[in-house]
């Protein structure tokens, strides 16, 4: 006994001194992260709980929507009794998404530039720690011109004091540390709200992990939410659904409901004069049907809209809104989710209906609904039921080897019901697969799918609603989750958009059937997509086939006339532009499966059109080009190709470059003497070279050896002694450089740094009125022309003026121009300005100080000429020292890179506009080599 007692002391204190040099470990690696914001973000993990942005409990990271649906007291619910959560949540400034075009695997990445997120750098904090703070101020809502719908969707929010705002948020006593110190800081600043940029720490704070994957879904665009100034940023949630619930079937085709731990819920009662709520109106709808009623209307009150619409369709809608409150609640989310059959047992929407198999048969009765009676699809059936009843279902027909995955079982039981029974002798008997389908129905029980026809007239009208939005693969699906959640935001105070006038004048669908053979044509190319990125490529080319097919019947059969003469801004929104696309995809599928000779065929019909698509002509040029002498070895042809590629005034920039740069390759080539007195007589474009640095950095060896490079930089910054290290990117490590030059700024941020002083120099410019067509609908985010050559032909005189304006004016000039639109527009949601791009107010000045006018006005004469394509190529970093004004501009490129033909001529335009700039290449040495050099 003594000696057990002996050992489980020897035991527990072994254990103990484990515990004791792991947690001095621990502390060793906390203080070294504390040195570092990017060693803590690799070393922080989410935390497990999160505060409640409606009613301040902490509850489970991955169950805070569902308690916002279901538990919250403060969230909305359609009884006139819940709290106003809007109007004590909101604060009076809204979110701004920063331009953060995805990539996606949606976005073509040939017609797609990515705009990569970065942050300013945190080598140059020392020297930058007191910049003044950004102001705040409120936006109300959408805008005064905006028409008849914003009046419907702006929700003014009261101003509140920085104070009331941290404690209608969060209990203090529940906060960590890093949101105590968020909040003191709010406490501190007694003048105005200070803005809290959480992402950029300074060596003694801790940073706040964020989650990357919850993003504002803005038209146009798939935006990460921006920081708020009176809320501590939490960290985000997992993407969430507009139920409230997480299931496998919902999972695919919910939107984010939750930005950043906010909550979706929006206020029970309407802010009325003196910022009080009107108690005694009548229970409001819940968010999402208040938000579908609204697209119904928008669309339909406007007569061209509504005259696409038969009154077969009109009667559906008025059918609809017939409906019980609840019947209508459990379409709109039917709706939004994938078009399948349902279990009716497995629908959980308690918000709605504790039993909905009343309200869903109320649905069948209307004809909104199919009930189990329509389900005759065996494979259908069987997609219903889960694996242990897919597995008793084929013991049944003795099944026993199909597998145990869900899949095999489906297989194996579509299989055997495409046998053919020995024992059928009569016509009457049923076949196997009726009797499998009827045992499936039967575990199934009551199931439900939406009726196609009303379910299309739906679609079609967010189709119209959401007209100047990318249609993707997921809005397809999804039933318009974007649009319904950008009304949300702006119903609810978060977003806001630019002021500017709808003027509507050309007619972009001649009649119904006009809209439903351009849905049709948005459907194909979101199909034909979908296989190209899952590798489909038979499919694929099944899918081109017969969409080029339904093209070529619809040239011979329909007067396409009308829009041929569209503006080209309003010719992307027709059925030809859309089958264009699918034609241009399929030079990709036939590339792929190497049936070069058809693909060569397809790219010379594109290229004999200039009607659709007029920015992929040099995209076509310079690929129809590579496959004639590549691939088909027809030297000759491709020459034809180069030369009528040059003289081509659509192919700009980059494709024009890699054109010349191709005909001088097959110049140098041994194998085309014969042909070089034709390849001297081709056009030349002259780009000069600039300046071109090595630096050197110890690489991060990093498993798998693919992706960008990482690098090793020591925490403590120029102290190669130092133990600490973080790990980098190239861009990074190249800032660091660059500091010790004696740049004490600089900013990461590609193309959105100019896109960023362009927007903000040339705001009212681009939001002006008088230009039809241009703003169409309340949600836009740039105007639509802005992509075409029409943007800079639509406002050439203001443009110009302002262009000799920049040119002309002093730094104290410049700094008004930005500061007057700054304050006026901040947080207004537009596609050219990331308002997370300058830290302050104060250090965007600082770097106009330092580029000058006239550099400023060059860079805008070119952006508003071309700026489809010139946003991409811009360089990668911009330091900068404002004690001296000297400012340089520097494209990185990692062990890997090289330049591509639209970055070569950026920097050659850069440079003949006055601006310092090089090429900075790093390299990589040894473990025990200088880490920089």
């Amino acid at each position: 006994m003594t000696d057990r007692t002996n050992k489980d002391k020897l035991r527990r204190s072994l254990s103990l001194s484990k515990s004791k040099k792991k947690a001095g470990r621990v502390s060793a690696s906390a203080a070294a992260a504390s040195s570092s914001p990017i060693t803590s973000f690799f070393s922080s993990q989410p935390p497990p709980k999160l505060a409640c942005p409606l009613c301040g409990h902490f509850v489970p990271r991955f169950k805070i929507n569902e308690h916002i649906d279901l538990q919250c007291q403060n969230f909305e619910r359609g009884d006139s009794s819940a709290a106003s959560a809007g109007n004590s949540v909101v604060p009076s400034r809204q979110l701004s998404p920063g331009r953060n075009p995805p990539k996606s695997p949606k976005l073509d990445p040939e017609n797609e530039e990515e705009v990569k997120e970065t942050k300013t750098s945190p080598y140059f904090k020392k020297n930058n720690s007191e910049q003044a703070p950004r102001e705040a101020k409120s936006t109300s809502g959408v805008g005064k011109n905006l028409g008849r719908l914003p009046s419907k969707l702006s929700l003014k929010c009261p101003k509140r004091t920085p104070t009331e705002d941290k404690h209608s948020l969060l209990s203090s006593e529940a906060l960590g540390s890093s949101q105590k110190e968020n909040l003191q800081s709010l406490e501190d600043n007694k003048d105005g709200v200070t803005f809290i940029d959480l992402t950029e720490t300074s060596a003694d704070t801790t940073p706040v992990l964020e989650d990357s994957s919850c993003s504002v879904k803005g038209p146009d665009l798939k935006q990460k939410a921006s920081k708020l100034e009176t809320v501590p940023k939490l960290p985000a949630p997992s993407r969430t659904t507009w139920e409230g619930h997480l299931s496998p079937e919902d999972t695919r085709e919910k939107s984010a409901a939750a930005i950043n731990g906010d909550s979706p819920a929006q206020s029970g009662h309407e802010v009325v004069a003196g910022g009080e709520t009107e108690s005694s109106r009548p229970p409001q709808l819940p968010y999402y049907l208040r938000n579908f009623k609204t697209v119904l209307q928008a669309v339909l009150e406007n007569d061209d809209d509504r005259s696409l619409f038969n009154q077969e369709d009109l009667s559906l809608v008025q059918a609809f809104e017939k409906l019980s409150v609840t019947g209508q609640k459990l379409y709109v989310r039917l709706f939004q989710r994938k078009l399948k059959w349902l279990q009716v047992n497995k629908l959980d929407y308690e918000q709605i209906s504790s039993d909905l198999a009343p309200v869903a048969e109320e649905l069948v009765q209307s004809g909104f609904l199919q009930a189990e009676s329509d389900l005759q699809d065996l494979g259908e059936a069987l997609d219903l039921l889960p694996a242990p009843e897919l597995k008793a279902l084929a013991k049944t027909f003795h099944l026993g080897n199909s597998g145990t995955q869900k899949q095999q079982l489906v297989d194996g039981l579509l299989r055997l019901s495409r046998q053919k029974s020995l024992f059928s002798l009569t016509p009457a008997q049923p076949s196997i697969g009726a009797v499998i389908l009827k045992r499936a129905k039967q575990l199934a029980g009551s199931c439900v799918r939406l009726r196609r026809g009303p379910r299309a007239v739906f679609s079609r009208i967010l189709l119209l609603f959401s007209l100047t939005d990318t249609m993707d693969e997921e809005e397809m699906a999804a039933g318009g989750q974007s649009q319904l959640f950008t009304i949300l935001l702006v119903n609810s105070g978060r977003l806001a958009f630019p002021d500017y006038t709808v003027q509507r004048q050309a007619k972009v669908f001649q009649d119904r059937d006009d809209l439903i053979r351009y849905e049709a044509s948005m459907r194909a190319l979101q199909e034909v997509g979908s296989a190209m990125q899952g590798g489909q490529w038979e499919e694929a080319m099944e899918l081109y086939t017969a969409a080029k097919r339904v093209w070529q019947e619809l040239r011979k059969n329909h007067d396409l006339s009308p829009q041929e003469e569209l503006p080209v801004f309003l010719r992307s929104f027709t059925t030809g532009w859309a089958y264009t696309r699918i034609l241009s995809r399929g030079v990709e599928i036939l590339q792929r499966l190497r049936h070069y000779e058809e693909a060569v065929e397809e790219l010379r019909s594109l290229l004999s059109q200039f009607v659709y698509c007029p920015d992929s002509r040099g995209r076509w040029w310079d690929r129809l080009a590579l496959n004639l002498h590549q691939h088909l070895k027809k030297p000759e042809q491709a020459i034809c190709a180069i030369r009528d590629g040059l003289s081509d005034p659509l192919v700009r920039t980059g494709h024009k470059l890699s054109l010349h740069q191709r005909a001088v390759r097959m110049n140098e080539s041994a194998s085309m003497k014969k042909y070089r007195l034709q390849l001297k007589d081709l056009p030349t474009i002259q780009v000069e070279d600039v300046t071109h640095v090595t630096i050197r950095g110890q690489l991060f060896p990093h498993e798998g050896g693919m992706g960008k490079s990482k690098f090793l930089l020591p925490a403590n910054e120029g102290d190669e002694s130092a133990e600490a290290t973080v790990i980098c990117s190239v861009e990074e490590l190249s800032l660091a450089h660059y500091h010790q030059q004696g740049f004490d700024q600089g900013i990461h941020g590609e193309g959105s740094t100019f896109s960023t002083l362009f927007g903000l120099l040339l705001w009212d410019v681009i939001f002006m009125e008088g230009i039809p067509d241009v703003f169409r609908n309340s949600y836009q985010t740039c105007p639509l022309d802005l992509y075409t050559d029409r943007f800079y032909e639509n406002r050439k005189e203001a443009i110009d003026t302002r262009v000799q304006l920049l040119s002309e004016s002093s730094v104290e000039t410049l700094h008004d121009m930005l500061e007057d639109v700054w304050t006026s527009q901040e947080g207004k949601v537009c596609s050219l300005v990331s308002w997370e791009r300058f830290s302050s107010l104060q250090q965007a000045k600082s770097l106009v100080s330092c580029l000058g006018g006239a550099f400023l006005g060059g860079i805008i004469r070119r952006m508003s000429k071309d700026y489809r394509h010139c946003r991409g190529g811009l360089p990668d970093l911009v330091v900068w020292n404002a004690s001296n004004n000297s400012c340089k501009l520097v494209e990185v490129k990692g062990p890997t890179d090289r330049l591509s033909q639209k970055q070569q001529i950026w920097l050659d335009e850069l440079k003949k506009l006055g601006a310092d700039v090089e090429v900075c290449h790093v390299t990589a040495t040894g473990a025990r080599g200088a880490r920089l050099e």
